[in-house]
């Protein structure tokens, strides 16, 4: 052989190992990548914890898509083609892609079962979950269970049916899935969250102690120091939940003179106000909010402290000057706390309560001038009803809002003396009848419910007394009976009328009007008796003339004379 032709060969054969590692080079790369890539987007994704992905992550899974693609589609036969598929799956799940994610899980299923089998059934269960199919998805992720020794994988799917459980609000069962999940994971940052998860749950059904222990494990096993403040923040809080309020001072002294927790200082001043607010060491809570608003401004934590600030003048020291000013502060302080709307709301109740107030200094001047003044001016009088509504607007923020039931009784009682037959005379009597039965009052309570069953007794208070009261039997109302004849009609009983008849009798009421037109239409519809049916619209027009019925009565007293006359008229032809 020729030495040239030896030199040609081996320089095909240089040139086709070179291409052969540079194609190796390319698709390792770009693999690489993808990989590189979706490492990048889990990492961002695990801070959403749970949330809804923002497009910068799910960019970060579109170019895993690209890059995986380049190697699924340019290069089949490479080592990395399932990897690359594994990937490309994963991704579309993130992205909400479903019908693409199945696609490419089955693919995987099919072409490689061996090594992606199971994995790919864990994600199609996933996928059914998502679809809509939480319980199929359940009992997918259950026939994997003893198909699989693999502990990380088990987590997955553990943790995957505590995510469909918390959906179908089924929490104790999601519980025992995410201690599973937390037992057999090996990866600590995994087992911190888990962890947190669950102590999130017990804080939710108010299981204090068990979410303690759990935040306990979050501390243990979180490399995140952010996580780690938050828990022992919370362990904190959790011990005031339990009323365990020395363990609280404890733990938050210790961490408040610990350089470690410098950056949680502010939470824990805060809630040693509130566990000196607990203790009803009222002006040691003012103190420390004080202390609180000028060291930390500007911040969620201040704005938190002055809405305390606000309750505690409102509420003690009822200086509702003081108390307004607070309550602005908040949004000044942090736009984004949530105590803002709670502030906006107490800033409209002292409003009205000024304005109420204002109203009846006013009234009450006009009370006071001698009769002889208020005849001579034509334009000097006592609106009752404005009076009534002011008086009765300031008892109602007393006794619901402002906590002062003592303070209300009093406004509540003046509608009733000074105003005994004003439009809020029941409705007064009514609330305090409920502020004595709170108080267990009996007597007062009682009394009340008397007076209203006795003066108003076609009043929607009478009848809610007569329904629910338990303490005296205050007979039958006409409402009732209105009930009990309706029944009667559904049964179609021939003693209809009658019952009707007696209930029309009873009194110039809200159920006579609404049985005197049911009279005057069985009458009128159903016995053909136009002269009965004339009586009866006629008495709903003289008894009743500014109602409903008496306008529907009136047109049909129009009808029927109408008729008459046409009767009439045919007769004398």
């Amino acid at each position: 052989m020729k030495k040239s032709t030896i030199k040609t060969r081996l320089l095909f054969s240089a040139i086709a190992i070179t291409s052969s590692i540079l194609v190796s080079c390319v698709y390792f790369n770009t693999f690489y990548n993808a990989k590189m890539f979706f490492s990048e987007a889990e990492k961002m994704r695990a801070k959403k914890e749970g949330e809804f992905l923002g497009n910068n992550i799910t960019d970060k899974y579109k170019k895993v898509i690209e890059k995986s693609n380049i190697v699924i589609n340019n290069y089949p036969d490479s080592k990395y083609f399932d990897d690359a598929l594994f990937l490309n799956g994963k991704a579309h799940y993130y992205r909400r892609e479903y019908d693409l994610a199945e696609a490419t899980f089955k693919t995987l299923l099919s072409t490689n079962p061996e090594d992606y089998g199971i994995l790919s059934e864990y994600w199609l269960a996933l996928l059914k979950w998502k679809l809509g199919k939480p319980q199929p998805a359940l009992e997918y992720l259950n026939q994997i269970i003893p198909r699989t020794d693999k502990k990380e994988l088990l987590a997955s799917i553990y943790q995957s049916q505590a995510e469909i459980f918390l959906e179908l609000k089924q929490d104790s069962i999601a519980v025992l899935a995410l201690e599973k999940a937390a037992e057999l994971t090996k990866n600590r940052k995994d087992k911190g969250q888990i962890y947190y998860r669950l102590a999130e749950l017990a804080q939710a059904i108010q299981n204090y102690e068990l979410a303690i222990d759990y935040y306990k494990n979050v501390i243990k096993f979180s490399y995140s120091n952010e996580r780690v403040m938050d828990a022992n923040l919370k362990i904190v809080q959790r011990y005031r939940d339990l009323n365990d309020l020395q363990k609280a001072s404890k733990e938050i002294q210790s961490m408040l003179i610990d350089p470690e927790f410098s950056k949680i200082h502010g939470d824990l001043e805060l809630e040693l106000a509130k566990l000196e607010l607990t203790q009803n060491n009222n002006e040691a809570a003012v103190l420390t909010l004080e202390g609180i608003v000028v060291k930390y401004p500007k911040t969620e934590i201040s704005a938190e402290a002055f809405y305390l600030l606000g309750e505690q003048s409102l509420l003690k020291k009822r200086d509702f000057v003081k108390a307004d000013y607070y309550y602005k502060q908040i949004q000044r302080e942090s736009s984004k706390s949530t105590f803002n709307q709670q502030g906006k709301v107490r800033i409209k109740e002292l409003d009205k309560y000024q304005k109420s107030k204002n109203i009846l200094k006013e009234i009450n001047k006009i009370i006071s001038l001698p009769d002889s003044s208020i005849n001579a001016n034509e334009n000097v009088s006592v609106d009752t009803l404005k009076a009534v509504l002011e008086l009765y607007n300031l008892g109602e923020l007393e006794a619901f809002y402002f906590n002062q039931t003592d303070t209300s009784i009093i406004y509540f009682k003046q509608i009733i003396n000074d105003f005994p037959n004003s439009e809020l005379d029941a409705k007064a009597m009514y609330t305090l009848s409920y502020l004595y039965d709170q108080a267990a009052d009996t007597n007062q309570s009682l009394k009340y419910k008397d007076i209203i069953v006795k003066k108003y007794a076609e009043s929607e208070y009478a009848e809610d007394i007569r329904l629910n009261n338990k303490f005296k039997d205050y007979g039958v109302s006409r409402f009732a009976l209105l009930s009990n004849a309706e029944s009667l009609y559904s049964a179609n009983s021939d003693t209809v009328l009658s019952a009707y008849k007696n209930i029309a009798d009873l009194s110039n009421s809200e159920t006579a009007k609404r049985a005197l037109l049911f009279i005057a239409n069985e009458y009128n519809y159903k016995l053909f008796d136009p002269d009965s049916a004339y009586k009866y619209y006629n008495q709903i027009t003289i008894r009743f003339p500014e109602s409903e019925q008496a306008k529907v009565a009136k047109d049909r007293l129009k009808y029927i004379n109408i008729n008459k006359t046409e009767i009439t008229s045919s007769n004398s032809e």
